[in-house]
């Protein structure tokens, strides 16, 4: 490969990465072959079939961020939403992301870890907000559908944890009439309103 096809590869994950499809690739000129030299030199990374990023932009992007991109149907939730707005201190082994119940198949990295979350297909764009992460958009759940998760899931994730979280958004920004709506459609509303009382 010539050192202007790699400064080639290199201004196109500059501008459109720090994550690239291959079909992205493959429509500037990279075909099979000049990706896998790419990655042989080590100046990009395959990060699961079909993507790539950029080997000295790895330091610069977040696993939540890389996780995002390789699943970019799904949505960020729980524990990853939890952190990402600041509801609790918890530092989770993998990336959470929600998916639609009929989503069967889906192909995740090797790293980061990603934990798939099945949701019902009625609630499952209950509270999604995108925000900008440098060069790529995030899917997350807000911080209302965060809270409510957390209570909906209570008996998997634990009571302390839930509880944690939800003293933490009353500290904060809150839209406790959103929040009873989103606990209202996911079927926890008696569950979680003598807590927020409480905490008023």
């Amino acid at each position: 490969m010539t050192d202007k096809k790699r400064e080639l590869a290199r201004l196109l994950f500059k501008q459109y990465g720090p994550i690239l499809k291959a079909g992205f690739l493959r429509g500037h000129g990279f075909h099979s072959r000049a990706i896998a030299e790419l990655v042989e030199q080590e100046f990009v990374q395959k990060l699961k079939t079909g993507y790539y990023i950029w080997n000295a932009a790895v330091a610069g992007i977040s696993d939540l961020e890389v996780a995002a991109t390789l699943v970019p149907f799904g949505i960020v939730c729980l524990q990853s939403a939890a952190v990402f707005h600041e509801l609790t201190m918890l530092n989770p082994l993998a990336v959470t992301i929600a998916i639609p119940a009929n989503r069967t198949r889906v192909s995740v990295p090797q790293y980061p870890p990603v934990e798939l979350v099945s949701c019902a297909i009625p609630t499952f764009e209950l509270g999604l907000s995108e925000y900008d992460a440098g060069s790529s958009r995030i899917r997350v759940y807000n911080r209302e559908r965060t809270v409510a998760d957390f209570f909906r899931k209570r008996r998997q994730l634990g009571d302390d944890l839930a509880l944690e979280v939800l003293q933490t958004y009353m500290r904060g920004p809150r839209n406790l009439q959103k929040l009873f709506d989103y606990a209202g459609a996911l079927r926890i509303k008696s569950v979680i309103k003598p807590y927020v009382e409480a905490l008023i």
